[in-house]
C-alpha cells in the first residue's frame, strides 16, 4: 500500500519480501514517500548518513550523493530521524537537514511545498538562489554548470515554473524573468549575467546630465 515517487537519477533498493516485521528501503537520490500505516511494521529509510522512521506519513527525501547536504521535509505524520549518532523529532511542516561538510544537524519550518512540487511537475522558488536552484538542476539534468560571473550564483528567484524534460525549456523560463543568460553546450551550462544594453546606458546618461542642467539653472 506504500507508494514512492522517485526524482531523476535516483535508486531505490528493497527486497522482494520483507522479513522480521520490517520494511525497510535504501534510496540513493531523491524520492516522496507516502507510507501505508501499519503500526505492527515500522517503514524505514536509509538515505546516505540518515535513517528515517516512520509507522505512517508522507514525506520527501533528498540524498544525492554528489551534493553537500541530505534533507527530509515532512508534509504528514511524523517521523524520527537519526543521522550522526543522534536522534530527531520531526512534525509536519518540519525538514530536517545534514550538511555533510560541516557535520551540522539542524531542524527548521518550512514552505513544504518548495521541496515537494517537483512530484507535481513543477518547481516552486522563494527568493532561493540561482546556485542553489542550479544545484538541484544539475543532478536532475546531468548538467555541468559553470558561473562566468561570480555574482550570479547570488541571483534570486521566486515563482512557479513548469517542469520540463528539456533543460533548455527550462532555463529560457529563468533567462526571461531573471539577469542571466544561459549558454548551453552539450551538457555544459555557462551562465552570465546579462548586459545592458547600450541605448540604455546612454538614455541613463542623458538624463544625469540633463538633471546637471536643470539643478544648475
Amino acid at each position: 500500500g506504500t507508494m514512492v515517487f522517485l526524482n531523476s537519477g535516483s535508486e531505490l533498493r528493497y527486497p522482494e519480501v520483507f522479513r522480521d516485521g520490517q520494511r525497510e528501503v535504501f534510496l540513493k537520490g531523491e524520492a516522496w514517500f507516502e507510507v501505508a500505516k501499519d503500526s505492527v511494521r515500522p517503514f524505514r529509510v536509509h538515505a546516505g548518513e540518515m535513517d528515517v522512521r516512520v509507522l505512517g506519513t508522507s514525506f520527501n527525501v533528498k540524498a544525492y550523493e554528489r551534493m553537500e547536504s541530505i534533507a527530509m521535509t515532512l508534509v504528514t505524520g511524523s517521523v524520527e530521524v537519526t543521522c550522526n549518532y543522534k536522534s530527531f523529532r520531526i512534525v509536519p511542516g518540519e525538514q530536517f537537514e545534514y550538511r555533510r561538510g560541516l557535520e551540522l544537524a539542524s531542524v527548521r519550518e518550512v514552505d513544504t511545498e518548495l521541496y515537494t512540487s517537483w512530484k507535481d511537475g513543477y518547481y516552486k522558488f522563494r527568493q532561493t538562489t540561482l546556485e542553489e536552484i542550479m544545484e538541484t538542476l544539475s543532478v536532475w539534468y546531468g548538467l555541468n554548470v559553470f558561473y562566468v560571473n561570480e555574482s550570479a550564483k547570488q541571483v534570486e528567484f521566486t515563482g512557479k515554473v513548469r517542469r520540463y524534460e528539456d533543460a533548455r525549456m527550462l532555463l529560457d523560463k529563468f533567462e526571461q524573468t531573471g539577469d542571466v543568460v544561459f549558454d548551453i553546450k552539450g551538457n555544459n551550462v555557462f551562465i552570465t549575467i546579462k548586459q545592458k544594453k547600450p541605448f540604455a546606458r546612454e538614455w541613463n546618461s542623458f538624463l544625469v546630465k540633463a538633471r546637471g542642467m536643470v539643478w544648475q539653472s
